[in-house]
């Protein structure tokens, strides 16, 4: 699907938009505290959650809002306009408990029934250790990335599940309260740095079998939850869904790189050249021109993204392969422009562009850090799209 004006908004979205950019000042406010402290901070934490953002995401019938996906990520991106850190923190939120309203209903239950509001983080590279045991299993182990741990209640971790003989039988991703997690303060980076996403560590847990997920079986829509026959949103395609929110912080970081350029460069000059103003030298004309149509460009691979998906769960079938590998695509394509964008925009600010003090330097490496993430790196992407196109084998089974 592929639709140049935004589909109305519910009233939902609308109130959550307002809100997001009524708070774009105080992130702003906050970001060099933000990268300072390696978080965002515990009162804008609050802000977010007290306000409904990190539950996008989450079943109406335990306190959610249960938007779109193309509106999660309008308020996602317009956050990270705001502040890019708090922009990703809200996206993994979000991302971990929509995952987590795909599990059974016992498990449901479990994790919206704290009297406390919910909020998920995960960090899901299957480098746990599962033991079976009458009724679940024992899970231990080290997990580093674990974005917004520090304010979650419960986590999401990965780990291999073992067969009858003991060999690896696939991952599994297994959910688990914090109250059984310790966390490791090490995450310190050049971009993306207020997101706190520290390691964290669990020691011979048990988690009960219906707190436990196959991302295989759920990548090919097969989910155990009770309710995703009735919500469309339980219906979205699996991979898409958690990739997608990682596309915003950088959108909106890209896009506020841009504003604030164009607040410096009538003030400023091009040295050793006859440009007593910037703004009137070819060069800032034409590469300011091409970072906007570059960041247009991204925002249509994130509204289609997000328009394909609702789309298809609205329907009882699936998103076929070939449309979901495109919009794994268009989440690279997205990462890609923005990063190009980024380039652009940058290499106009010379010295003063690397201060410290300027934003846009800082934004510039929100950008880099967001195109990190295995699961976003444009050439990955690239691969298994021209792949899809050819007919050749696929290197991945998360699609």
């Amino acid at each position: 699907m592929t639709q140049l004006t935004a589909p109305p908004r519910s009233t939902r979205a609308a109130e959550l938009l307002e809100l997001a950019q009524a708070l774009k000042p105080d992130l702003r406010a906050h970001n060099e505290q933000t990268e300072a402290d390696r978080w965002i901070g515990d009162e804008l934490s609050r802000r977010l959650n007290d306000g409904g953002f990190y539950r996008m995401l989450a079943p109406e019938r335990f306190g959610g809002a249960e938007l779109t996906l193309r509106e999660t990520l309008e308020i996602l991106t317009t956050i990270a306009e705001g502040c890019p850190s708090a922009a990703w923190v809200a996206g993994i939120h979000n991302a971990a408990i929509w995952l987590g309203s795909l599990y059974p209903l016992a498990a449901q239950e479990e994790l919206f029934g704290d009297s406390e509001p919910t909020v998920v983080s995960g960090t899901l590279a299957p480098l746990g250790t599962l033991t079976p045991v009458p009724g679940g299993y024992r899970v231990s182990g080290k997990w580093g990335f674990a974005s917004g741990v520090l304010d979650a209640t419960w986590m999401l971790l990965g780990a291999p599940r073992p067969d009858a003989s003991g060999d690896e039988a696939g991952p599994v991703f297994a959910l688990v309260p914090m109250s059984s997690i310790q966390i490791h303060k090490d995450w310190d980076t050049m971009g993306l740095a207020g997101t706190g996403s520290h390691s964290v560590e669990v020691k011979d847990v048990f988690v009960p079998e219906y707190r436990i997920i196959d991302p295989v079986a759920a990548s090919a829509g097969e989910y155990p939850s009770e309710y995703a026959s009735e919500v469309a949103l339980y219906r979205s395609a699996f991979l898409p869904v958690l990739s997608a929110v990682l596309v915003c912080p950088a959108l909106g970081a890209t896009k506020r790189m841009l504003e604030e350029y164009l607040k410096q460069v009538p003030n400023r000059r091009i040295a050793y050249t006859i440009y007593e103003k910037a703004a009137e030298s070819v060069v800032t004309q034409t590469r300011l021109a091409e970072a906007a149509m570059l960041i247009d460009e991204a925002q249509f691979h994130q509204d289609r993204l997000g328009d394909d998906i609702d789309e298809w769960a609205q329907g009882p079938d699936y998103m076929p392969e070939s449309l979901r590998v495109r919009a794994r695509m268009d989440i690279g394509r997205a990462l890609d422009l923005c990063r190009s964008a980024a380039n652009l925009i940058f290499s106009l600010g010379g010295g003063s562009g690397i201060a410290r003090s300027n934003p846009v330097q800082r934004l510039f490496r929100d950008v880099q850090a967001s195109n990190s993430h295995p699961l976003q790196m444009a050439t990955v992407q690239y691969e298994v799209y021209g792949r899809e196109m050819l007919g050749q084998p696929q290197i991945t089974s998360f699609i």
